[in-house]
């Protein structure tokens, strides 16, 4: 009796166990051995899954279930990327600063009291022989009255009247000056100071006006960052920044002011010797040469031509920059502090090229989406420069892989991509 009903307990196991039961979508709560609908809220109850019921999983279905961020499913046209040799035209802005190694001083040669000054502000122009100031000097107009009186009392003796001719020449008056003094018999009371030299007046401690650019120009060679340089047919994007002059806080010298013998009163640029300084992304670096011909637009719509003098690596805020010097002599139609659009042809490019579309820039990663088996998954890629709407593709993709033609079709946030490594 004990074994038959231990084989009827069983049979009625297994039985119970391929039993349907039902339940309500909404309500997990209601449940039921039969068909029927929920009491709580009328909706027709569903079959629950048996624990030996496999679950048919296809391979369509297997691609949509996937995680977003990994592949995305579209019907979308595909390109190849193209193996060819690109004509390259770096264009972007510089601005024109001064030659560092033509700066030039006009000094006080005597101690005194400055009357006059009648250069303001930096970048002043100034002529040579051009009077920059007028001063008050014991020395000197003691220096006239010694004179004067040896040629009253004793004009006789040349060799004096020579000594304190000789005596006012050392402490800067000219020899008009004096002459005019010997013809009036009269004392000035104050000296004119003349400049020796052409150029543009600078402050103590000026610093040279470059171009400030900023993290939100970053040196992206894909040209999304760098404030974006103007691109055209064959030319790649360059950076181009707000060009505030870096302007020091000192002053030129002023009226009223005391000096000694020796100061330097004020500095002087050499307007011939100028340059252009232009930036441009660190990836260029290896394709900017020296000597490489460079034209200049200067807004009045005279080109200039230069070359490539000095390259120099720059570091700055986490971006690294190229800068490209070039030197311009007597041209006057250029300024310090004038910004100048600059165009420089590189030499020709072989590599593999996408369009731009294809590319979706995030910033420190480039993103292509590369179609397997009906799907397109996310890839890293390292992009160089740009050319006429291409893209130069250093690493990351092949000939043969098909990829959207356009990235921004396939993504509606960037946070949804998680590129395969």
């Amino acid at each position: 009796m004990v074994l038959l009903l231990g084989v009827a307990c069983s049979r009625k196991g297994q039985h119970a166990e391929h039993d349907d039961t039902y339940t309500c979508p909404m309500h997990p709560t209601v449940v039921s051995d039969k068909p029927g609908t929920c009491p709580v809220c009328g909706m027709d109850l569903v079959r629950k899954t048996r624990i030996d019921e496999a679950v048919n999983n296809h391979e369509d279905l297997a691609r949509q279930i996937r995680s977003t961020n990994e592949v995305v499913v579209a019907s979308v046209r595909t390109i190849k990327g193209e193996f060819r040799t690109m004509d390259v035209r770096v264009e972007g802005q510089g601005i024109v600063t001064y030659d560092t190694r033509y700066i030039y001083t006009i000094p006080a040669r005597i101690g005194g009291r400055l009357e006059k000054v009648f250069l303001k502000y930096a970048f002043q122009p100034v002529r040579k022989g051009q009077k920059v100031a007028e001063i008050y000097s014991p020395e000197l107009l003691t220096a006239q009255r010694e004179l004067l009186y040896l040629i009253g009392s004793d004009a006789a003796n040349v060799s004096l009247i020579e000594s304190a001719k000789e005596k006012l020449y050392l402490l800067g008056s000219t020899q008009s000056q004096v002459s005019d003094i010997i013809r009036r018999k009269e004392v000035d009371f104050t000296f004119s100071i003349y400049s020796p030299y052409d150029g543009y007046i600078i402050n103590e401690g000026q610093q040279v006006p470059a171009l400030n650019t900023s993290r939100s120009s970053s040196a992206s060679p894909m040209g999304g960052g760098m404030a974006g340089g103007k691109v055209t047919a064959g030319s790649a994007a360059t950076p181009s920044a707000t060009p505030p002059m870096n302007v020091s806080t000192s002053e030129l010298i002023r009226e009223g002011s005391y000096v000694s013998a020796g100061q330097s009163l004020f500095k002087v640029v050499d307007q011939g010797a100028m340059r252009v300084e232009l930036d441009y992304p660190g990836a260029l670096s290896g394709q900017v040469r020296l000597n490489d011909e460079v034209e200049l637009d200067l807004g009045s719509g005279n080109m200039v031509k230069a070359k490539v003098d000095f390259l120099q690596p720059f570091f700055t805020e986490g971006e690294e920059f190229v800068k490209v010097r070039l030197y311009i002599k007597d041209n006057d139609e250029l300024q310090i502090g004038q910004l100048v659009h600059a165009s420089i042809r590189l030499k020709p490019v072989e590599s593999l090229w996408v369009p731009r579309e294809a590319i979706l820039d995030l910033g420190l990663e480039k993103i292509v989406f590369v179609k397997q088996r009906e799907v397109f998954k996310p890839i890293n890629v390292e992009a160089g420069i740009r050319a006429e709407g291409w893209v130069e593709i250093i690493q990351g993709l092949s000939t043969s892989d098909e990829i959207a033609s356009n990235a921004q079709y396939l993504v509606d946030s960037e946070s949804f991509i998680k590129p395969k490594r």
